[in-house]
């Protein structure tokens, strides 16, 4: 592949990505994103229930390592930490850029977002980067406020 690509080549990965992720592979997951401006916050800038925008579906990658349970006195602790991997033009598109500390629901579980990553350069330009990497750990449903307890 050489070097330097034109904006016509990305336009044509950019579709074919976008048709092998949404058609072929059809991930749904959905993006919970904080809403600042009603959360709360301590002195120390946390919080103890934050509060939710509604959440954006959208298709994504996903590279899952296998499910741990810790045994501490109350019964077992699922762990699991998740991959996601999402279109970056399909979340400007729906004006949800993931960050850290938003909430992704997937496959019934809820994965904390702690880190993500942006930086894969195509063709040497790195503006045509095609996924945001969002690196998550599943939550407790009792640690969220997004779902209302019965």
């Amino acid at each position: 592949m050489p070097k330097f690509i034109s904006e016509r080549d990305v336009t044509f990965f950019k579709g074919i990505a976008r048709e092998l992720v949404d058609v072929v592979v059809q991930n749904a997951i959905v993006l919970f994103k904080v809403n600042l401006s009603e959360t709360k916050i301590n002195l120390y800038g946390e919080s103890i229930s934050k509060t939710w925008h509604p959440g954006v579906e959208l298709f994504a990658l996903i590279n899952k390592e296998p499910e741990t349970a810790n045994y501490e006195g109350f019964g077992p602790d699922a762990n699991q930490n998740v991959e996601f991997r999402i279109d970056r033009w399909m979340c400007e598109e729906k004006s949800a850029y993931p960050e850290i500390g938003d909430v992704i629901f997937f496959d019934g579980s809820y994965y904390e977002i702690d880190n993500t990553n942006e930086i894969q350069f195509v063709g040497g330009q790195p503006n045509n980067s095609f996924s945001i990497v969002c690196s998550t750990f599943m939550v407790n449903r009792s640690a969220l406020n997004i779902e209302e307890r019965i």
